[in-house]
């Protein structure tokens, strides 16, 4: 459970230090034999500041569960 927290806790940042993710998405509008028209756009995908901060708590409380008492 510990690396899981530390995994949601550095995504957490990682969204909210960058705050989207750009990605191309390519189409083919027409296509005639071999002649093929393509368009590319250039998209976000924009992670919100909620989700973000959800992720570094949801992370937080699972390094901190994770542990435990010690054996004596």
């Amino acid at each position: 459970m510990k690396i899981a927290g530390i995994a949601l806790i550095v995504l957490g940042f990682a969204g909210l230090a960058f705050g989207s993710l750009p990605y191309h998405k390519t189409e083919n509008i027409a296509q005639f034999g071999d002649l093929k028209m393509q368009v590319t756009e250039k998209k976000q995908f924009v992670v919100p500041p909620v989700i973000s901060g959800a992720a570094i708590l949801i992370g937080a409380a699972l390094v901190f569960a994770g542990r435990g008492k010690p054996a004596a």
